[in-house]
C-alpha cells in the first residue's frame, strides 16, 4: 500500500500519493540541478559543489561526481528501488568507480582536468562554473557564499589533495526505495565493521497531477552513534591550539606563529589548526600547524618556476625529513630528536619566503 504526504496549498491541504521517478536519469537530473538537495547534515558532509556528470573512468561512467567544502570527493551512484541489480551490484560498481577515479586522478592537476572538462561542457548548465579556468575559479565564490567568507580555500585544497592521493572517496549510493535494496545492515557493516565510507540516501516522492514532492533522508552509521559537531562548529585559537600540541611542538609552533606575527604574515585559524600566509595581494599560503605535532609545508600556490620548485624540495629534503603527503604538501613529525634539523626547516622556511615577497614586490612595483 502506498503512502501519502499533505501539502498544504493556500488555506487547503492536498494528499499527494506516494510515487517514483520515470528513470535513474531523471533522478541524477534533479540531484544534479538541486544538490543542496542532498541530505548532507545526516551524512555528516559539508556544503556539496557538483563537478562531473556521467564523468568517464576506465571502470565506467560516474553518475554524479561531487566536491564538499572540506575537500572530501563524493561519488554518487543513483538507482531505483525495482532496479534488481540494486543490492549487490552496486556496492561493487562504485567501489569499482572509487578505485579507478583513485588510478585516473590521483593529484589536483588531474582531478582538476576532470572537472573542467565537465564545467566547459554542454552538459553542464551551471553558469557559476561555465567560465571557470581552474578548480579555484569554481569552488571558491560559491563555497564563500555557501560557508562564510572565512571558509579557506588553501585547506579545502590540501584536504582535497590528500583525499585524492589516498582514494579516500565517499561513495554515496542514491535511490528511492533505498531501504528495500540496499538494507541497513549492509550500510552497518560497511561504515562499522570495514570503515567503508559507504552512505546511502533515499529518496521518497509523493504526486498528485503536477505536483511532486521529493523528501530525501540520509543513512549511515558510527560506532557508538552520531558524532559529536564539535569539528565543524567553530575554529580554534592560539591557546587551544599549543594546548592540544605535544610540548615540543608547542614550543616550536609557539616560536614559529611569533616570527610570523613580526613578518606581517596572514595567520588562518581553522577547526583544527592554522596557515600561514604571505600578505601578497592574494594571499599564498605556505606553512600550516596542525596538533599534535605535524608541521606542514603547503607548495601548490607558489610562484615559482619548476625548475626552481625543484631545487627547493630538493634543499628542504636535506635540511629536515619531511614526507610526502600528497602533491604539493609535504609534513614533518615534531619531535625533540629532530630539534636542530626542524628549526632549521623553519629558518630556511622563512629566508625562502621573505625571497618570494620581495619578488612578488618587485614584480608589483618595478
Amino acid at each position: 500500500m502506498k503512502r501519502r504526504a499533505l501539502l498544504k496549498d493556500g488555506a487547503e491541504f492536498v494528499a499527494l500519493e506516494e510515487s517514483d521517478f520515470d528513470g535513474e536519469t531523471a533522478l541524477q537530473e534533479a540531484l544534479k540541478r538541486n544538490p543542496e538537495a542532498i541530505p548532507v547534515a545526516d551524512l555528516e558532509l559539508d556544503d556539496v559543489i557538483v563537478v562531473g556528470r556521467e564523468t568517464t573512468l576506465p571502470a565506467g561512467a560516474i553518475d554524479l561526481l561531487l566536491v564538499d567544502a572540506q575537500g572530501q570527493v563524493i561519488i554518487v551512484e543513483t538507482k531505483l528501488s525495482r532496479n534488481p541489480e540494486l543490492r549487490r551490484k552496486v556496492v561493487a560498481q562504485v567501489l569499482d568507480y572509487g578505485a579507478s577515479l583513485w588510478k585516473t586522478a590521483p593529484t589536483l592537476r588531474a582531478f582538476e582536468k576532470l572537472v573542467l572538462h565537465y564545467w566547459q561542457s554542454d552538459s553542464c548548465e551551471d553558469t557559476r562554473v561555465k567560465s571557470a579556468n581552474s578548480l579555484r575559479d569554481g569552488v571558491e565564490p560559491i563555497f564563500k557564499e555557501l560557508c562564510d567568507e572565512d571558509w579557506d580555500y588553501d585547506a579545502f585544497e590540501s584536504a582535497l589533495d590528500d583525499n585524492l592521493a589516498s582514494g579516500r572517496h565517499v561513495l554515496l549510493v542514491v535511490a528511492s526505495g533505498l531501504m528495500d535494496g540496499l538494507s541497513r545492515d549492509l550500510l552497518q557493516y560497511a561504515n562499522i565493521c570495514l570503515g567503508l565510507p559507504l552512505y546511502g540516501v533515499e529518496i521518497t516522492m509523493f504526486k498528485l497531477g503536477d505536483r511532486e514532492l521529493i523528501v530525501p533522508r540520509g543513512v549511515r552509521h558510527r560506532p557508538g552513534g552520531r558524532r559529536g559537531v564539535s569539528s565543524t562548529s567553530g575554529h580554534v585559537d592560539r591557546a587551544t591550539f599549543l594546548a592540544a600540541c605535544t610540548p615540543f611542538a608547542a614550543t616550536f609552533f609557539e616560536r614559529m606563529l611569533n616570527e610570523a606575527d613580526e613578518r606581517g604574515m596572514v595567520l588562518y585559524w581553522g577547526v583544527k589548526g592554522f596557515s600561514a600566509r604571505m600578505p601578497l595581494e592574494r594571499p599564498v599560503s605556505v606553512m600550516y600547524g596542525y596538533p599534535p605535532d605535524e608541521f606542514q609545508i603547503y607548495v601548490a600556490s607558489w610562484p615559482l618556476e619548476d625548475k626552481d620548485m625543484a631545487e627547493f624540495r630538493r634543499r628542504l629534503s636535506e635540511v629536515a625529513p619531511f614526507e610526502l603527503g600528497g602533491q604539493y604538501t609535504h609534513r614533518l613529525r615534531l619531535d625533540d630528536r629532530i630539534e636542530q634539523q626542524a628549526y632549521a626547516a623553519l629558518s630556511f622556511m622563512w629566508d625562502k619566503v621573505e625571497k618570494m615577497m620581495a619578488a612578488a614586490q618587485s614584480k608589483a612595483h618595478p
